[in-house]
């Protein structure tokens, strides 16, 4: 059956939202105005962790692999976005004032994020990772903060555990021990940076 988008439609997620599910074929490709998405990976136990989270600029959908997804996205309340066909991929990036080339670079940089977060995942102590991984949350992903510190990404401390591969519990501890040297802050569904410089030297220990 075709599904129910004649060129490209808006959505705004009033409530935490599910786009697609694991494995689901869909031919829609999606693009973020505002907002975040959680994209998650369900294990052999049924269980999901989290893989990436998108921000504002970010294309992503079951169109651009094939139609058939490896993963699910979960959009975060507020998250404003452009869903269409992938037949209607030139119409949308006409009404976005985009180019091809803006998403090659785009698909471009995200793989290669995802890249340092593998070898990192190999090679270096969660500490680092954890440090890391904030620092490309803030640069590719931070958005102008509510809290008045500098940037903050929508993140709870149990979905950054999940992305940088640690426990809840450890990530928790280290967060408060950054927060106390005012390299961070966080509240229960925002993670805010505070000390720019501070917070990248972590990532290089």
């Amino acid at each position: 059956m075709q599904e129910a988008i004649t060129k490209t439609k808006r959505i705004y997620c009033a409530k935490e939202t599910k786009l697609f599910r694991q494995g689901q074929t869909s031919q829609k490709i999606y693009f973020i105005h505002t907002g975040y998405v959680l994209i998650r990976k369900v294990d052999f136990h049924g269980n999901p962790g989290v893989v990436d989270l998108y921000g504002p600029g970010s294309w992503f959908g079951p169109g651009f692999g094939g139609q058939s997804q490896d993963t699910e996205a979960v959009a975060k309340i507020g998250c404003e976005l452009e869903v269409a066909l992938l037949e209607n991929i030139d119409t949308l990036m006409r009404s976005l004032s985009q180019t091809p080339k803006d998403l090659i670079e785009h698909l471009a940089n995200r793989e290669s994020l995802l890249q340092q977060r593998l070898f990192q995942h190999i090679t270096a102590p969660l500490p680092v990772r954890l440090a890391s991984l904030l620092s490309q949350l803030f640069h590719f992903r931070g958005q102008p903060c509510a809290h008045g510190h500098e940037l903050d990404v929508k993140l709870s401390q149990s979905e950054l555990a999940a992305m940088a591969g640690g426990s809840r519990q450890t990530v928790s501890q280290l967060l408060s021990r950054w927060k106390e040297d005012g390299v961070i802050d966080y509240t229960r569904q925002h993670i805010c940076l505070l000390n720019k410089i501070a917070q990248e030297a972590l990532s290089q220990r």
